[in-house]
């Protein structure tokens, strides 16, 4: 299947071929997966590497843009494998059998970040996987911590599985606040859950 994405790729994508070709690669010459040469990230930066026409994508996501002014996109004409596997990998791997649970989110969501892969990501956890209270935990200073402490609270009360998700900076500022109020949250772990993070 590597094999087939790559001369799919290399026929279809100008920038990539330069680039392979520059590395004495080519579908007729590569017979192990190996031996595809790999771009480097950096390279989103300055190519437009898309198999489409990237005036007719579904989905544009951009790098964050901490390493430099310019921001790295990767050109989406659908975003129906990307969700498929999202959806599969997250059920097997978070949700461990449960079908929805409780969800607070410190990132923003798709709607105020349309470029963040990220953004995307958590907002189709909610969708798929959160219950209808989980809930995006941002206000205008950050993280809202009063609801999300109360969100907390209310979940440890009643012994009932919270996921936070987000950023891992986010989650420094959450840690510091947790350290300066001196709070203690306890939490009693399911087996089937695997990880949990609070």
């Amino acid at each position: 299947m590597a094999l087939a994405v790559f001369a799919y790729q290399f026929e279809h994508n100008l920038p990539y071929r330069r680039f392979a070709m520059q590395r004495g690669r080519t579908p007729f010459m590569v017979k192990n997966w190996r031996a595809i040469p790999a771009i480097p990230i950096t390279a989103f930066k300055d190519l437009t590497l898309s198999c489409h026409a990237t005036d007719d994508v579904e989905a544009v996501f951009m790098t964050s843009g901490t390493t430099g002014t310019v921001k790295g996109r990767s050109y989406h004409p659908t975003l129906d494998v990307w969700k498929c596997s999202m959806m599969q990998n997250f059920s097997q791997r978070f949700m461990a059998g449960e079908e929805r649970i409780r969800m607070g989110i410190l990132f923003p969501d798709n709607r105020a970040l349309p470029n963040s892969s990220l953004a995307h990501y958590l907002t189709l956890a909610v969708e798929k996987f959160g219950t209808a209270e989980s809930e995006v935990l941002l206000d205008d200073s950050g993280i809202a911590m009063d609801r999300l402490f109360a969100a907390l609270e209310q979940a440890e009360a009643q012994g009932e599985p919270y996921a936070l998700l987000g950023a891992s900076y986010s989650f420094v500022h959450l840690l510091d606040e947790l350290q300066r109020q001196g709070r203690h949250l306890h939490y009693p772990l399911k087996p089937n859950f695997g990880y949990r993070w609070i």
